[in-house]
């Protein structure tokens, strides 16, 4: 299998990211219908223990894994490549296990302490989870790190369409026992899902045993490591890797502690609590489709940007940042327009459910995360791992703080978990920012890459709100059909949008071909001609 290019690596992960997050989006409703506001809002809580227990064990050590592979090949010692591979996927399972003994020990005490012992049973399920997706972070931060993203996106929609089905289906098969049982059989999907995109990825592995290392290199001789070196590294890597990837995640897990605690203050009873922590995860959930496509760019930066370290390739580190933060606002920006202009049909559409406001307040937040992911892997990659946790930690506490002092005022309620996020992001931004000017003497401008965007997002939002009121008056008059009349005329206003926003940043040169060409040259021949005109 061959190396990928930053970009087409990024096109790659970002086709499975959307993939994987449109059949998160397809069976999200069928799951609420199933369990009810009130076993969706258990579900997501029990959930979020799992997705912070899965940071701490499994994101750092396969960010760990990429970029130290990745600086290995860049060395040209490919067998030490391969070596770390190995004792990372040892450290991995042993410590994945560890963890899920330990959630399993205490699992009474988690599930009282997040006041939520209907998830008690639900949360005992989804622990063996940990240790099946400590396998797939082995194997994806491997192949990142050789700079080969297709199996790993690949594996992306396996887990997810395998998770929609079993989800779904365990979901429904237990939940006439309770809202318990129900909650708990939508967290097997995760395990047998995780299983089958890791068996696919060990198929991949052996079938092509990635990479065979070149006859040439072994006349350079490099330095060989040490099983100690190598572990020593990894660590040194994985632990503030694993710290900052952890504050970042830490968020949602103190909405679902501290917002929780508050809507009680507030006056809200356990029932209502799980309502209002169902609508706070929808936001998350619609939130998280573009970042899954910022996860993807931050996936795919990690090995350029780790050899040009190594080797210090000052011109390329440079332009990758550049490449990282246009791509970010290209994404970002238009989405949170998107998201803002278009939550209330949206949430009708796709979630059949109130909270859109939620969107509206808080689509400006999706900027600011998708800028601190990338700064934080910019950081990484320039191994300054600890100061990372300075602009997180701050985030964090300004969250609590936020969410403390909103959530239990009876007309914010969980709106101020929302608030909460937005400036727990801002702020860690602007800290970033500063670090990396001051570290890598690098003037990072900010705004210089979110200008472009900017004028074509409000392009699209024009487009998009004529586009709808022309549709939904037209379309009122053919059928009364709500569904029909909400439906076609939102998947409409989205599909004019992404073609205005397009053209819109060809207009403004934010868009060349040579970018075009670099993801594929299919792309230029598919486009539409007055936009191929355009192009510089």
């Amino acid at each position: 299998m061959k190396e990928q290019s930053t970009t087409k690596g990024f096109a790659i992960l970002s086709f499975a990211g959307i993939m994987a997050k449109v059949i998160s989006l397809l069976y999200v409703p069928l799951l609420i219908n199933i369990l009810g506001e009130e076993g969706y809002g258990v579900y997501t809580s029990v959930y979020q223990i799992f997705a912070l227990a899965y940071v701490i064990t499994n994101t750092g050590m396969q960010t760990a894994i990429s970029k130290q592979v990745s600086e290995l090949i860049a060395l040209n010692n490919h067998k030490d490549a391969v070596k770390t591979f190995k004792i990372a996927r040892s450290i991995l399972f042993a410590l994945s296990m560890f963890i899920c003994m330990i959630i399993l020990q205490f699992s009474v005490p988690i599930a009282r302490g997040i006041e939520n012992e209907k998830g008690l049973l639900a949360l005992i399920t989804l622990a063996p989870a940990i240790v099946v997706t400590s396998v797939l972070a082995a194997y994806r931060g491997y192949f990142q790190g050789r700079s080969i993203m297709t199996p790993t996106a690949v594996s992306q929609v396996i887990e997810q369409l395998f998770n929609a089905i079993f989800t779904v289906l365990f979901a429904a098969i237990l939940v006439s026992r309770g809202v318990g049982y129900g909650a708990a059989g939508g967290t097997i999907g995760t395990v047998l899902s995780g299983l089958f995109a890791a068996v696919y990825l060990i198929w991949m592995y052996r079938k092509s045993r990635i990479i065979k290392t070149p006859k040439s290199v072994d006349l350079l001789e490099p330095k060989r490591l040490s099983n100690g070196e190598i572990v020593r590294k990894l660590f040194k890597y994985g632990i503030p890797i694993t710290l900052s990837a952890t504050l970042q995640n830490l968020g949602v897990t103190i909405d679902m502690i501290v917002v929780r605690r508050r809507l009680i203050v507030s006056g809200l009873s356990t029932e209502q609590v799980d309502i209002n922590f169902a609508l706070l995860s929808k936001y998350t959930t619609l939130v998280g489709v573009p970042l899954a496509l910022i996860a993807a760019l931050c996936a795919a930066i990690i090995p350029s940007i780790s050899r040009a370290v190594v080797v210090n390739d000052r011109k390329t580190i440079k332009e990758k940042i550049g490449f990282a933060f246009k791509m970010s606002y290209l994404v970002s920006i238009p989405s949170a327009v998107g998201l803002a202009i278009l939550s209330k049909p949206i949430y009708e559409l796709i979630l059949k459910t109130k909270g859109y406001d939620m969107m509206q307040l808080g689509a400006v937040a999706l900027i600011f995360m998708s800028i601190v992911q990338i700064q934080t892997i910019i950081l990484q990659c320039m191994n300054k791992l600890y100061l990372v946790l300075i602009s997180l930690g701050t985030g964090i506490i300004i969250k609590i703080i936020t969410n403390y002092i909103l959530v239990a005022i009876p007309g914010i309620g969980v709106k101020g978990a929302i608030i909460g996020t937005t400036l727990s992001s801002l702020i860690p931004m602007i800290i970033n920012n500063i670090i990396m000017k001051r570290t890598l003497k690098m003037n990072i401008g900010l705004l210089k890459y979110a200008v472009k965007p900017t004028l074509a997002s409000i392009l699209m939002a024009a487009a998009v709100i004529l586009c709808r009121v022309i549709c939904v008056s037209a379309l009122t008059l053919i059928s009364s059909n709500k569904l029909f009349s909400n439906a076609l005329p939102t998947l409409i206003s989205i599909l004019v949008g992404m073609i205005v926003y397009g053209y819109g940043m060809i207009l403004t040169g934010g868009v060349t071909r040579k970018d075009v060409l670099s993801v594929s040259p299919k792309i230029e021949r598919i486009m539409p001609g007055f936009m191929k005109r355009k192009l510089r």
